[in-house]
This record gives structure tokens, C-alpha cells and sequence, in this order.
């Protein structure tokens, strides 16, 4: 199973493994399943779990894995479907199951090398705040909060003849990471 590497600084871009592909020829698909469904974990825990409890980072990791359409929750609940039929019906992966996985596998590549853009420092930012859109906070004050325990800095650390009050700049990350969040919210309809 492929191990995510960690960097050293918080200024440090993220550096991910590449996503683990199939090859028939080495593996039987279910361990394939398990060592991607290890592998989206890990991604989980590289670029979510930032400095959380036990018990908050537990919540964290179930609320995402329920209703992110992120492609590493998507291929979790895809895999955990499959395993849950296997042990029912006593059948092998169903064709439609592994299908899907393998549909979601390009969106991963794809998520992941945006990722490799991110500081380590940008994604405790953007995981911290994704935690408190999850509790239902605003933006004003997930940036209140931020700035208050100096995840994100008040003022322009580098200019110190003028003090910029970055309240405005914070506020616009905040809002941008909320948009793309709500894009990857699990639609949930009616019935």
C-alpha cells in the first residue's frame, strides 16, 4: 500500500504518491480495492486532519465520508458498498460496483495533482475551515475565529511600516474555499 509523504515545513507543497492503478497482472482486483481504499484514507488523514481531537477528527472524517462527492469519499462508499454486498450475497465484485470505482479513479488523479499546488499550511487553512462549514459557522466567523487563534494573520506580517489589515483578503479565501465545498457537497433530494 502506498504511503503518503509528509513535508517538512508548513511552506512545503504537498507531496502525494500518484494514485494506485490496476494491473491485472499483479493483483486480484479485491486487493487493488483494498490497497485504494487505504490509499484514499491516507489522502483523508494527509489533507483534512490537521490538529483536530481524536473525537473531532473521528466526526470529521465520517461526516466527509457520508456526504462529500470529493472523489476519495465517493470511491470509499463505492468500496464499503461492495464490501457490504460480498458479505451478504457471498458474490464477487459486481461489474457495476467496480465500474464506478474505476469511473471515479481520473477525478482522484486529478484532485490529487491540484492538491500537489497546496501548501501544507493552505490545506490546515482550508481543512480547519471545511470542519466549521461543516458545524454550520459563516464566514465571517470562521475568519473571526482564524484570526483570532492566528491561523490566518490580522495584519501583513511582511510590510512593517504599514500594517495591511488582511480582514478582507481572509474573508475572500474563506468564501472561495466555501463555494468550492458546497461543490462538493453529496446532493441531497427529496423524496
Amino acid at each position: 500500500m502506498p504511503e503518503l509523504k509528509k513535508a517538512k515545513k508548513k511552506a512545503d507543497l504537498l507531496q502525494i504518491d500518484k494514485v494506485p492503478l490496476y494491473d491485472a497482472n499483479k493483483q486480484v482486483i479485491g486487493e487493488y480495492l483494498h490497497d485504494l481504499y487505504g490509499y484514499c484514507v491516507l489522502l483523508h488523514n494527509e489533507v483534512k486532519d490537521f490538529g483536530f481531537s481524536k473525537e473531532d477528527a473521528k466526526d470529521f472524517f465520517m461526516y466527509m465520508c457520508k456526504n462529500s462527492n470529493e472523489p476519495q469519499y465517493v470511491i470509499l462508499r463505492r468500496i464499503t458498498i461492495a464490501q457490504s454486498f460480498l458479505k451478504e450475497e457471498g458474490d464477487s465484485h459486481s461489474a457495476d460496483t467496480i465500474s464506478e470505482v474505476f469511473s471515479e479513479l481520473e477525478r482522484l488523479k486529478t484532485y490529487v495533482n491540484s492538491l500537489k499546488q497546496l501548501t501544507y499550511r493552505d490545506l490546515q487553512i482550508r481543512a480547519i475551515a471545511e470542519h466549521y462549514y461543516m458545524n454550520g459557522l459563516s464566514v465571517k466567523e470562521v475568519v473571526k475565529t482564524l484570526m483570532s487563534t492566528k491561523i490566518l494573520l490580522k495584519y501583513d506580517e511582511w510590510d512593517v511600516d504599514f500594517k495591511y489589515e488582511k480582514t478582507e483578503a481572509n474573508t475572500k479565501r474563506i468564501e472561495r474555499y466555501f463555494k468550492s465545498f458546497k461543490n462538493y457537497d453529496v446532493q441531497k433530494f427529496d423524496s
